[in-house]
């Protein structure tokens, strides 16, 4: 079963008011502030998150093929 803070996220990206990559500010402007209590959920839910929580998304890397901390794919 997936989150309601995920589900909401995918449905913002799926209706076009989301685009990918996106950070913390993105998501709360289209889904009304959904991450204003918890803004740490993306990273959180990060592949290769250090507590082994469900993985969603997936950190942007640059041309470099560094992580660009705080920028955000579906996973």
């Amino acid at each position: 079963m997936n989150s309601k803070l995920y589900e909401s996220i995918l449905n913002c990206i799926k209706s076009g008011k989301l685009n990918q990559p996106f950070r913390v500010s993105d998501v709360n402007n289209c889904c009304k502030d959904i991450l204003s209590k918890s803004p740490s959920f993306l990273s959180k839910h990060r592949v290769g998150n250090p507590g082994n929580h469900t993985e969603y998304f997936i950190r942007e890397r640059n041309s470099s093929g560094l992580e660009i901390v705080g920028s955000y794919l579906i996973k």
